[in-house]
């Protein structure tokens, strides 16, 4: 059972369906914007419609509101064939067949159109078709049960005024038993009716914390990507938000442990530009298509209650460390990937190389074990941050990776990375690269009052102290600045370069890159 059910991790995406069917629509169409454009692949576009007059146009701009919340037309659009917003036909392919997305628009013969209020409700809030059968958890009605009957009618109003399409539904490729509507009975069971609840406010909370855990919760469904799931397919509720792949990206804890030090402002920029939150650059994946379809459209009020609610969060993280004081750096490496890391190198999970893969690992050793601390540490290509352990140490991190070249690597192997290999001489680019990834968590928004990348007037006095001054305060830390810029497996000279990089993109004259 554990070797299929990390087959299905491979494979499937948001949601839990009966054995192991979990899955979510972000496929082909889940990349970053930038990869997105250079493909030729388009985010779907919301429809523009007739609102109507009055009280009705104002109910039906609310519907909107909350469909755009729910991300409705990620699941229920087929971009890549063509296919018109809301008019389903989106391939979800599992390791037990493929489920489409069903046609959502007011068609009368293939949509809505038929449908009254109460079946819709039915629908979201039960998991129940208009005809009796079981909705498969594919369709995340589990958390669409704490939407409020209000919320659903200015959806309901919504869903009719979008644009009809005669799209046919395609039938579920999925062979038998998997098919059967009537065995869902049994996970619901388990999984659905002992936690089936309305939204209820929670008086010792401010009003932002209570919209922020009703859109978490509810409509937003994020605990579909963000919590990991159990052997059946459902939400192990206990680690809640600490973190699961994604279609070989990693889903990163969200609750307040690992949020911690950063304001709810700046935790809405994740939702708004698509930026990292610890790290330069830019999210990608299913994350992307979430920020594009979604989180981008809702105002900042709920922007910032959404990031308030998942900073009061306290959850025990499965995937990580309790600080423990351990001498020995082999015992607590060998803790530590027992614990974090093998729920990739175990099995190769998201591309990551096996434990005892000798050649995959000596390739990465070669480049030196500093770069290989820092990857590890600090996230690389879809490697999360620390492994996803969010208290593992950085000492923590270095040990395991040792543990891990230690049992990985043959004798001839390590012989040949023991040999002194001649230094190469840090470069600008080099600078750059550690700048990305390490400096401009501070240096590019002026956290903690460092000196924002490029502003002239703040660097002018820094550079005014000359480059010895900015090298060796980098090096030493203090004043809200850590040693050697947080950068424990950066070299002196590669730390020298950032120095520089920072430098000659901020001056106001001079040239420092041969200095």
């Amino acid at each position: 059972m554990k070797t299929i059910f990390n087959h299905v991790k491979r494979h499937v995406v948001r949601g839990a369906a009966f054995v192991l069917l979990a899955c979510f629509s972000l496929s082909a169409q889940a990349l970053d914007p930038i990869t997105a454009s250079h493909l030729g692949i388009n985010y779907p576009q919301y429809p523009k419609i007739d609102y109507g007059t009055g009280k009705q146009a104002a109910i039906v701009k609310r519907g909107e509101y909350l469909a755009r919340a729910g991300d409705c037309i990620a699941c229920h659009t087929n971009v890549k064939e063509g296919g018109k917003p809301f008019a389903g036909g989106l391939p979800l392919a599992t390791p037990f067949g493929t489920f489409y997305s069903p046609n959502i628009t007011p068609d009368k013969k293939q949509g809505l159109g038929k449908w009254t209020f109460e079946d819709f409700k039915n629908a979201m809030h039960h998991g129940i078709r208009p005809d009796g059968a079981n909705y498969f958890p594919v369709f995340p009605y589990i958390y669409y049960t704490e939407v409020s009957d209000d919320d659903l009618r200015a959806m309901w109003a919504y869903f009719q005024r979008i644009p009809a399409s005669d799209k046919p539904n395609k039938p579920h490729d999925v062979p038998f038993p998997f098919n059967v509507r009537l065995a869902q009975y049994g996970w619901k069971i388990l999984f659905f009716y002992p936690y089936k609840k309305r939204f209820q406010y929670d008086s010792k909370q401010s009003a932002a914390w209570n919209r922020g855990k009703y859109l978490v919760d509810g409509l937003g469904h994020c605990g579909m990507c963000h919590t990991p799931l159990n052997p059946l397919g459902a939400p192990i509720r206990k680690y809640y938000m600490t973190g699961a792949f994604i279609e070989n990206f990693w889903a990163p804890n969200i609750t307040g442990y690992a949020l911690e030090g950063w304001s709810a402002e700046r935790i809405t920029k994740v939702f708004t530009g698509d930026l990292l939150l610890r790290l330069e650059g830019q999210v990608a994946g299913p994350m992307a298509q979430v920020n594009h379809d979604s989180l981008m459209h809702l105002t900042h009020k709920d922007q910032l209650a959404i990031a308030l609610y998942l900073q009061s969060l306290r959850v025990d993280d499965p995937h990580s460390l309790k600080p423990k004081h351990i001498k020995h750096s082999a015992v607590r490496g060998r803790e530590v990937y027992h614990k974090a890391c093998k729920i990739c190198h175990a099995e190769g999970m998201s591309g990551a190389p096996k434990l005892g893969d000798s050649d995959s690992w000596f390739i990465r050793a070669k480049k030196g074990k500093h770069v290989l601390y820092r990857h590890t540490i600090y996230g690389y290509n879809q490697m999360p941050a620390r492994g996803a352990c969010v208290t593992c140490s950085s000492e923590d991190i270095e040990s395991a990776v040792d543990y891990i070249l230690e049992a990985s690597l043959t004798r001839s192997q390590k012989i040949a990375l023991a040999k002194p290999r001649p230094k190469r001489k840090a470069t600008m680019a080099d600078g750059k690269r550690i700048y990305d990834r390490i400096c401009s968590t501070c240096h590019a928004e002026g956290r903690l009052g460092a000196q924002r990348l490029g502003d002239k007037a703040a660097w002018k006095p820094v550079i005014a102290k000359g480059m010895d001054y900015m090298i060796e305060s980098t090096i030493k830390g203090g004043h809200h600045k850590p040693k050697r810029g947080g950068c424990k497996s950066c070299s002196t000279g590669e730390i020298i370069q950032a120095v520089k990089y920072m430098v000659q993109k901020s001056k106001t004259d001079g040239d420092y890159k041969l200095w």
